[in-house]
């Protein structure tokens, strides 16, 4: 997988609201258009026992006018439902004076104080989605039966952001979908819908909006660090592996929200059409 060249800046605006999305002086986007894929068993370094679990293959995002579809697919050997791992979402504007958290310390970076953040060249980490297995204990005798996750805001929704506060906003306990790939039978694949109003304090999403983020796999506990990136080809670490070594993105892919019909425009759409099929046949 190539890294793309320097991300140039641009604005996007969005009527009143007058928000823009700038690119990092420093930073490289990877990938964009809703489909990313990562470099295949850069998780599993010779200093790690072999885990599938931490190995991430791809990603897709899609969205309609409400919610964020995000499939993270792992290794396709990988036994997610008997395996105790996290997952995290980190995202940002892009802007370098986005305001985000890129600390190095106390919370890692992270409302969930992981080893990892986002770096200052990006505006640090606005937001974040961390995704945890739910529905049993993860054993073979109580495997997860689903995901659940948690998302958060960097400062206080509804007013200037406060430094080194974290927000939740919502907490969906179970019931993301778990799914087997390549004719494989473990659970390797999660699927979250995500609203997109979560992140409205400092993410307006709306059509046109292109946001930048970075997918990793992670420990169960504080101050673990990156087991693997999905925007960063290359491992996140090399040599010797130190679990709590800090991660930091120089490397994220990023989306842009799409353009969907409001469901009321689709029923009406549906009923001019069928008035103008029952219309024809009167005529005729």
């Amino acid at each position: 997988m190539k890294i793309g060249k320097p991300f140039k800046g641009f604005a996007v605006g969005l009527g009143a609201l007058g928000f823009a999305v700038y690119s990092a002086t420093c930073g490289t986007i990877n990938q964009t258009g809703g489909s990313y894929t990562d470099t295949q068993g850069d998780a599993v370094a010779s200093s790690l026992p072999a885990n599938p679990a931490r190995d991430i293959y791809s990603a897709t995002i899609a969205n309609d006018a409400v919610n964020l579809y995000i499939t993270l697919n792992l290794n396709p050997t990988a036994s997610i439902s008997t395996v105790n791992f996290n997952y995290g979402i980190g995202i940002t504007t892009g802007n370098p004076s986005a305001g985000g958290d890129a600390s190095a310390a106390t919370d890692h970076g992270n409302p969930y104080s992981r080893a990892i953040s986002i770096d200052s060249s990006f505006g640090g980490m606005t937001d974040w989605i961390g995704i945890f297995g739910a529905g049993g204990s993860g054993s073979t005798s109580s495997p997860f039966t689903s995901f659940g996750y948690n998302d958060y805001v960097y400062g206080t929704p509804g007013s200037t952001n406060t430094p080194g506060a974290w927000t939740k906003i919502h907490t969906v306990a179970s019931g993301e979908p778990m799914a087997a790939q390549g004719g494989n039978t473990g659970f390797s694949s999660i699927t979250l819908t995500v609203p997109m109003s979560d992140f409205a304090s400092n993410l307006p999403l709306t059509p046109g909006t292109t946001f930048d983020f970075d997918i990793y796999s992670t420990g169960t506990s504080a101050s673990q660090t990156a087991y693997d990136s999905l925007a960063d080809s290359s491992p996140t670490q090399t040599g010797t592996y130190n679990g709590t070594a800090q991660y930091n993105g120089i490397v994220l892919d990023s989306y842009t929200i799409q353009t969907v019909p409001e469901p009321t425009t689709l029923a009406l759409a549906g009923l001019g059409g069928l008035s103008l099929t029952l219309f024809l046949r009167q005529r005729k």
